[in-house]
């Protein structure tokens, strides 16, 4: 019997390690509600548009799952990804830089399909990666 934690884990493998963009229209209904940072709305146009600003960007992708848990209809993903910046990246010019990404998704399914996605990451680390931002580390108390 395929989980619904499987079908998370072969979308992703699908469209980030081997760059299936079809895996969006196969495994997302088109009346998914999205929420994602710069991406919220209904439908797959917005997560198409989301992978196709990140692979106009980004080549030699790879990523990783670090954790997947699913209770009932939902599925949390933990993962990882990294790509050298090659073309502008939110008005980023390329930098020629490996940068990665983590994040953690939220997905609710139904009948194998994605309803409905709560996607966070962590924009500050790519943003320092890519050299436009930096971050003050405190040092630990002695």
């Amino acid at each position: 019997m395929v989980t619904n934690a499987d079908i998370v884990r072969e979308y992703h493998t699908r469209l980030w390690a081997k760059g299936d963009l079809s895996a969006v229209e196969d495994y997302w209904l088109p009346t998914a509600e999205v929420h994602m940072t710069g991406f919220d709305g209904n439908g797959i146009d917005v997560v198409k548009a989301d992978v196709e600003r990140y692979f106009k960007a980004f080549r030699e992708v790879e990523t990783q799952i670090h954790h997947l848990v699913s209770e009932g209809d939902m599925v949390v993903l933990h993962w990882s990804t990294s790509g050298l910046h090659v073309d502008t990246y939110d008005d980023i010019p390329a930098t020629h830089k490996r940068i990665t990404m983590t994040g953690i998704d939220l997905l609710r399914l139904s009948e194998g399909r994605f309803v409905e996605c709560w996607s966070m990451w962590d924009g500050l680390s790519v943003y320092e990666q890519l050299g436009v931002l930096r971050l003050e580390r405190q040092s630990s108390p002695q």
